[in-house]
């Protein structure tokens, strides 16, 4: 019985949910790698984005300057807690 095109496009859906999960898995997999390095780096650090913008910071950076991620993640690194980081030469990096 031949196949009907209603039942390929299904089955072909049917795949791509597949491999739309195993790339979110491995996504997730480098994810939390990423962050398990992060963390146990004994330096402080801190992941920007190119505009500046605090993505992370281990736990070092924490308790070095004495902030949470709560208000430091996801906020200009040069506007968090008491403006420490507003250095104009941070702006060349």
């Amino acid at each position: 019985m031949p196949r009907s095109g209603a039942y390929r496009r299904q089955a072909n859906y049917c795949r791509q949910i597949a491999e739309r999960k195993r790339v979110e898995e491995s996504f997730e997999d480098a994810r939390k790698y990423t962050e398990s390095i992060v963390e146990t780096i004994r330096e402080t650090l801190i992941v920007l984005t190119s505009d500046l913008k605090v993505i992370s910071a281990n736990r070092s950076f924490y308790e070095t300057f004495q902030v949470a991620p709560e208000e430091t993640e996801g906020r200009f690194v040069h506007s968090r807690g008491d403006h420490s980081f507003d250095i104009p030469a941070i702006f060349l990096l």
